[in-house]
């Protein structure tokens, strides 16, 4: 009974109230009706919407092997003909990765999808790393051969999330060894796999371009050598830091150094040798929210950590080091991240579990670089920060003459 009443709920266009996974997943048409309102979602309202819901949409497509080969085999198919391939893709690259961090083993379904089997000795290197989660240079080498040659493979059969994250954490990761002889190869893939474009028809390649390959992998093995130089502390980025900005607009360069900030300031051993109030590490996160929009988003969630994660230091030097993280934050908002960066404060502010000297140095820094006009959204989000007279009392004039009554001013007075 409970199964017909859901499938009348799915049949009159009311899945979308449908949350429970067992309960969309246990039949066809409403997992399809599902999946088919999910996904026209997150075509038409973007990023914020795939930050809210793939997670949930992820467990749901991911709830069995039946699922996931349907879902997967269906958006795979969409891409084909659909002006928005690109983001069907996206989205099932999001899923795939999802299925990979819950220990699913979905290669070699992955490694059909795109057709590798056309290419056996490829398929067989990738599936033996995907399935191991883990590279060596046994099939490195095997990859180098076939897309250094005049003829290579196309391109989209590197193009996997879980082998490109598995090459950055190999070239970025500072606890990893590559082996000298073999280093080369994963940076060529790297860039092969990042910078050429070609294109094809049916099965007949049209174009190949590989104009940047060389520079992309030039900028990647300085950055690589650069970051994997042991020291004492950080003293000898000081003299690179020229180099880092010239090759971090490279995309490819950007999410490597950014891998590698994460882990360096996750290692407690950072704070300790710490001497700078605004460490280079975060210095290169500025210039790579100024280069890269697309990688805000990964940004944010690594300073999130960082303000949020307890440290050695002694009480007023956290303070300050979180402050500085939260300059970080506002640099965001400044090169229009505006609403995520927000929301962020406004939920520490609603927890109450954030020191009141750390939101009042984010709202001055805000109220000093903003003005009018501002959207409703922002204005819902911002103002109850800014009314808080325990973070804005101080802030406030007897003549109303101050920032924080300027801003409170232009909002209307029925928004709360």
């Amino acid at each position: 009974m409970l199964n017909f009443t859901i499938k009348l709920i799915s049949d009159a266009g009311y899945q979308g109230e449908i949350t429970s996974v067992s309960t969309a997943c246990h039949q066809i048409e409403v997992f399809s009706r599902v999946l088919k309102t999910s996904v026209t979602g997150f075509l038409e309202e973007g990023e914020v919407m795939m930050d809210t819901n793939l997670p949930e949409f992820a467990k749901m497509v991911n709830h069995g092997q039946h699922t996931y080969l349907y879902a997967q085999c269906l958006l795979a198919s969409i891409c084909q003909d659909s002006l928005r391939g690109v983001q069907l893709k996206r989205i099932g690259q999001e899923v795939q990765k999802k299925a990979v961090e819950s220990g699913r083993d979905v290669t070699q379904i992955t490694l059909c999808l795109n057709g590798t089997p056309s290419y056996p000795r490829v398929c067989s290197a990738l599936s033996s790393m995907l399935g191991k989660n883990s590279l060596n240079p046994g099939d490195i080498t095997v990859l180098y051969k076939f897309y250094s040659s005049e003829d290579p493979p196309p391109c989209d059969l590197l193009r996997i999330p879980q082998f490109l994250d598995l090459l950055i954490d190999a070239l970025f990761k500072p606890t990893q060894q590559i082996n000298r002889e073999h280093k080369f190869k994963y940076i060529y893939l790297l860039a092969f796999a990042s910078c050429v474009h070609e294109m094809w028809q049916e099965n007949h390649r049209l174009s190949l371009n590989v104009d940047e390959l060389k520079a992309t992998s030039q900028a990647i093995d300085k950055v690589h050598n650069i970051c994997m130089q042991e020291s004492s502390g950080a003293s000898h980025l000081s003299s690179e830091v020229g180099t880092l900005f010239q090759c971090i607009r490279y995309p490819v360069v950007a999410m490597g150094i950014l891998k590698w900030v994460d882990y360096t300031v996750s290692d407690p051993s950072f704070f300790k040798l710490m001497t700078d109030s605004t460490p280079v590490h975060l210095s290169l996160l500025d210039e790579l929210v100024t280069c890269h929009p697309l990688q805000h988003r990964l940004v944010l969630n690594l300073l999130i950590r960082l303000f949020e994660s307890p440290t050695p230091l002694d009480t007023l030097v956290e303070l300050e080091f979180k402050k500085t993280v939260l300059d970080r934050m506002v640099h965001m908002l400044s090169r229009g991240y505006v609403i995520p960066v927000i929301s962020y404060i406004n939920k520490c502010m609603k927890g109450q579990d954030t020191d009141n000297s750390l939101i009042r140095h984010f709202v001055t820094e805000v109220l000093e670089m903003i003005a009018p006009p501002y959207s409703p959204e922002f204005i819902q989000l911002f103002l109850p920060i800014v009314q808080n007279k325990h973070i804005t009392g101080k802030l406030r004039k007897n003549e109303g003459s101050d920032d924080v009554s300027a801003f409170i001013a232009h909002c209307p007075r029925d928004v709360s």
